[in-house]
């Protein structure tokens, strides 16, 4: 076991590479750097160019000075892995910053060899962070001239390898003063003991393609714990596996054992897939996938002669509704807040004969108009609610404002508990007001199509009321195929010409809901192109065609070849 080689005399071996971009699988390796230290003395050295499978970018070139003649004539990244395997042996492994370099090195070696290399791996950046918090920089020349050591780091994996191997010995005699002794106690204090158990995983992780997507994690029992979206599938996945988890035992690296994904052409493609997949699946350690999962309202029965202010989860007939409404924090303090202000019962009672006749606690601290015992008439305490129903229908900006001054006015006499309610008074004030202003845009909007696309694939998202009804997915080719134009037509009619759920008046579900919002933001961060519905199927059919054609560049006709 590795993680028993002893620190006095053991086998180490710093490595770094260089490499033409920071995507393994995608960018290429350009060049590999080690060094063995046995007994805290470097005794072999290790160096060799890699020949790339794609032209070294020039902000590499300047940056570590290879470019592409010097490593047209060097092996390829199979033959020097071999021979760095055969240099490593049975050694622990050293990097700084060894997110990056084992990176490169485990995809390589999970190519060639089924498996990434042994654990653990040590790393001088996190070591250093443990065992001088004084320094301001932790970079391999910060550390280089904090340890006083010859090698001075050049950006090229041979002279960084040696300056990383002369730091590491360097460290050798702070790790001995704390009666650290074996590789294994360096990977505990670094919080990396658990590497093993996840560099084993690392090969689920293999053949994700370098491409934006949806990937769904699970563990041993087909549960899912975790879904995300990223823009490089491969990439985002993979560095899961090296995090440092030790005190996470519900980490997703820890419980993960295979991992599914769906390639997206397009970022609300994968947002929307995403919301769905979570909302599907219930992820046990999303917590952030939690919220929105139930719409909720704040309804008044104004046809009751006292009525109150009350959260609820479905749209009622008969009174007042304000929502739908995704965050049930929001709601409550909202709620809340506005009792408070405008003086509105709190208490459930049924108001009749013999109520004023029952203990109250919020008739005895005040906190309550009282009206089961005449403390308020029926005009004052309509008077009331309507001001509080209007600070959520066009006038929350005057709710809000009161707030603000109350707030201000608590700190400055030092009631700080009050301060912070009102603090959180206007917090659910703005996150309200902002979700009512979306959701009622989203009832104005009766339909549009919008559209992404990457090189190959176009991507059609047919929205009605701010929300998602179908998505269409077209790669380029089929654009010139007259038959594409008529399923185009067919989707659409079926999507437009069928009833849909009002936003202001109809009950929306969780998953519709979470639409008007991913929706409205990803609408107003990107300006996307649109084509609107204006009432006619058909017509939005040979418009979004239309378009469609010039969004990608694709002439409308094919011109016969002479």
């Amino acid at each position: 076991m590795l993680a028993g080689t002893r620190l006095d005399d053991g086998d180490f071996v710093t490595v770094d590479i260089e490499a033409t971009g920071c995507r393994p699988g995608t960018n290429s390796i350009i060049e590999i750097g080690a060094a063995r230290i046995r007994s805290g003395v470097i005794v072999a050295r290790f160096g060799e160019l890699v020949k790339p499978i794609e032209s070294i970018p020039p902000s590499i070139r300047h940056l570590t000075g290879i470019d592409d003649e010097m490593v047209s004539d060097a092996d390829g990244v199979n033959g020097v892995m071999r021979r760095f395997r055969a240099f490593v042996g049975d050694s622990v492994l050293v990097a700084h910053n060894h997110r990056f370099d084992l990176g490169f090195l485990d995809y390589e070696a999970e190519r060639a060899w089924g498996l990434p290399f042994p654990r653990p791996v040590l790393d001088t950046l996190i070591l250093a962070r443990r065992l001088r918090p004084d320094l301001e920089r932790y970079n391999l020349r910060a550390l280089a001239q904090a340890y006083g050591v010859e090698t001075v780091p050049d950006h090229r994996a041979t002279t960084d390898a040696l300056a990383t191997a002369e730091v590491w010995c360097q460290m050798l005699a702070e790790l001995a003063e704390r009666d650290i002794t074996t590789a294994g106690d360096v990977a505990r204090l670094c919080g990396l003991a658990r590497q093993g158990d996840l560099a084993r995983k690392l090969v689920f992780a293999t053949d994700l393609p370098d491409a934006p997507g949806v990937y769904v994690m699970r563990d041993a029992h087909g549960q899912v714990v975790h879904v995300g979206r990223a823009k490089s599938l491969r990439t985002r996945v993979r560095s899961y596996f090296y995090t440092p988890v030790d005190h996470e035992a519900d980490h997703p690296a820890v419980l993960t054992e295979s991992i599914g994904y769906v390639t997206c052409a397009s970022q609300l493609d994968a947002q929307l897939l995403e919301s769905r997949l979570s909302l599907r699946y219930h992820p046990c350690l999303d917590l952030d996938h939690e919220r929105g999962r139930s719409v909720v309202y704040i309804h008044a029965d104004t046809s009751s002669r006292f009525p109150r202010l009350r959260i609820t989860n479905r749209r009622y007939v008969h009174g007042t509704t304000i929502g739908p409404l995704t965050n049930q924090w929001a709601a409550e303090t909202l709620t809340d807040a506005l009792r408070s202000h405008f003086g509105l019962r709190r208490c459930v009672r049924r108001l009749d004969a013999d109520t004023r006749f029952l203990p109250c606690s919020r008739r005895a601290d005040d906190t309550c108009p009282h009206p089961c015992d005449g403390g308020i008439s029926t005009e004052q305490y309509a008077k009331r609610m309507d001001a509080a129903l209007n600070a959520l229908d066009g006038q929350g900006q005057h709710f809000r404002d009161a707030l603000q001054i109350l707030r201000e006015s608590s700190a400055a006499e030092q009631r700080y508990e009050d301060a912070i309610a009102y603090r959180d008074a206007v917090r659910a004030v703005d996150r309200t007001m902002s979700a009512l202003k979306i959701v009622r845009e989203a009832a104005a909007t009766p339909g549009l199509v919008i559209f992404e696309a990457d090189e190959r694939t176009l991507v059609l998202h047919l929205v009605r009321f701010g929300y998602l009804l179908r998505t269409i997915r077209v790669r380029k080719d089929e654009l010139s195929v007259d038959t594409w134009e008529d399923r185009l037509t067919r989707s659409i009619r079926r999507a437009y010409s069928a009833p849909a759920a009002d936003p202001c008046h109809d009950k929306l579900t969780p998953r519709q809901l979470r639409d008007i919002f991913l929706i409205n933001t990803y609408r107003l961060q990107n300006a996307p192109s649109e084509v609107r519905f204006s009432g006619d199927p058909e017509d939005l059919a040979r418009k979004v065609a239309s378009t469609a054609r010039r969004f990608m560049r694709v002439p409308h006709t094919r011109h016969a070849t002479a």
